[in-house]
């Protein structure tokens, strides 16, 4: 994917996030050579990484452009990968004025900046790199699935819940999920049994059987939304189910998600807070994007938005009410999410205090 962006794109305020949004004017260019702004480097370019990557271009142009004209433009940077050619783009962008550079969307390349000398200005990276502690100016800010699992196995104990029986997939990201919740239970409430689903029809009246014979008292899924919605109606309706935001579509329709019905999850505002006050400031994309993409495109809303705190705010970072969750800094500068408490009522995703 070659979506042809040279590197300039819309003069933008970094502003306070908390004040009222003013009407948004078109877009201007950023005139070209040197001059200060806020460098966005996406592998735009990539024929594996280019749609992710513009749904966050997207969603950081339209926090950008909802904030209107006044202080600190922006540029996009469009690489051909998240490794090389992001390194390169980000010395090039120093050179070009940029006072705060946003990129590494993937793992490794979150990684390869933390051990380059790009991070002289203030880095956002958009993944968590490898790297601890990172360098001095670097702060991370991430869509991770780990974190979220973690805060789904805090939510059951808070519910209660003391013997749990993971559902996963064998796949890696399945492994990751169940790893996490595992890690969380074991640590705060005791007993977790892991059960394999490959996602074959045969397999879900075993799994049904064997949930039975553990008398567990919830039930996790660690799988992606077909394998939850065929799982879900061989486990016993007294068994309460949770699962993560990459278990489900909430956009699907009440039909399809039916067999949901009180499957409780962890969730961005995004989805299932239309009225939240960050949300409403925000469009949604110009086109339907797949629930993957749109989430990502959230991400680059409040990427945009954490930009211009830690280029307000230096050191001392406040937490944010973004459209992803709550946001705060840690002491290692990650900027962790705290999700909003889910669960699908009548097949439709809605916070968790609407759904009871």
């Amino acid at each position: 994917m070659n979506p042809g962006f040279a590197p300039s794109t819309v003069v933008t305020p970094l502003r306070d996030p908390a004040a009222p949004a003013p009407p948004a004017p078109a877009p201007a260019p950023v005139p070209m050579g040197p001059a200060p702004h806020v460098a966005l480097i996406l592998p735009l370019s990539s024929p594996v990484l280019g749609a992710l990557a513009d749904a966050v271009r997207q969603g950081f142009v339209a926090a950008a452009e909802a904030a209107g004209r006044g202080a600190m433009p922006v540029r996009v940077y469009p690489a051909i990968d998240d490794g090389p050619a992001t390194l390169e783009l980000c010395r090039q962008a120093q050179q070009q004025g940029a006072v705060l550079v946003v990129a590494g969307l993937t793992r490794d390349g979150a990684t390869g900046l933390a051990r380059s000398d790009c991070p002289r200005q203030p880095t956002l990276v958009l993944n968590q790199p490898q790297e601890s502690p990172m360098p001095d100016r670097m702060y991370s800010f991430s869509l991770s699935a780990e974190q979220d699992a973690r805060q789904v196995a805090a939510m059951a104990i808070n519910d209660g819940y003391r013997s749990a029986v993971v559902i996963a997939s064998p796949s890696p990201l399945g492994r990751r999920l169940a790893e996490a919740f595992e890690r969380e239970w074991s640590r705060a409430a005791g007993e977790v049994v892991r059960l394999v689903f490959s996602g074959g029809a045969e397999e879900a009246p075993v799994v049904k059987e064997r949930i039975a014979a553990l008398k567990a008292d919830m039930v996790f899924l660690a799988l992606d939304p077909p394998a939850t919605r065929a799982v879900r109606p061989y486990i016993s309706g007294s068994l309460p189910v949770y699962t993560t935001a990459l278990g489900v579509d909430p956009h699907a329709d009440a039909t399809v998600n039916v067999d949901l019905e009180g499957v409780r999850y962890a969730e961005m505002p995004w989805f299932v807070q239309p009225d939240h006050a960050a949300v409403m400031v925000y469009p949604k994309p110009r086109s339907a994007m797949p629930v993957d993409q749109e989430r990502l495109y959230a991400f680059g809303i409040d990427a945009y938005r954490l930009a211009g705190v830690l280029l307000q705010s230096g050191r001392r970072v406040p937490a944010l009410d973004g459209v992803t969750g709550r946001l705060a800094l840690d002491a290692d500068r990650h900027f962790t999410r705290t999700l909003v408490p889910a669960a699908f009522d009548s097949g439709r995703a809605v916070p968790l205090q609407a759904a009871q």
